[in-house]
């Protein structure tokens, strides 16, 4: 399920950008684009992370930021941005991989999670989605990471 909602047009690679809160936003622009959020998903993103502190990041190198269906959420959907440098969300926490989840209730999006998890259970796995140069690269190796599992 994962590789179907992230699509190459929901991948962006970028070198660097001055703020977790800016790599939230860029992350997302393809899901406002794609009319899948509103803007504001973003900010309640944002919000909920000045809130709470650095939940989202998930794994080492890996932020899986989200807000609640009722802040701006139309369709299932992901997307991916994958930086060069890291953005920081405390001081010992770089991340690389910013996939924003947008879940339209409690469980449609548990499949995707679950494939999400295939995909950054090992560290090698994430290290080679960091150092990829193009979003095919990065679409295919995750349709790699997802079908060896479910196929073993």
């Amino acid at each position: 399920m994962l590789t179907k909602l992230l699509t190459k047009d929901c991948i962006q690679i970028a070198n660097v950008v001055p703020s977790w809160q800016e790599a939230i936003r860029l992350a997302a622009t393809p899901l406002v684009r794609q009319n899948k959020i509103e803007q504001r998903y973003i900010e309640a993103m944002i919000q909920s992370i000045e809130q709470y502190g650095p939940y989202v990041v998930i794994t080492p190198k890996v932020a899986l930021p989200h807000a609640r269906p009722s802040d701006g959420v139309y369709a299932l959907a992901v997307s991916l941005l994958c930086l060069q440098q890291p953005v920081f969300f405390s001081p010992n926490q770089p991340v690389f991989l910013i996939f924003v989840l947008a879940a339209m209730d409690n469980t449609s999006h548990l499949q995707a999670l679950a494939d999400l998890t295939l995909v950054l259970q090992h560290p090698n796995q994430v290290d080679s989605l960091i150092a990829c140069q193009h979003e095919e690269d990065i679409s295919e190796k995750i349709k790699q990471f997802t079908t060896k599992e479910s196929a073993g």
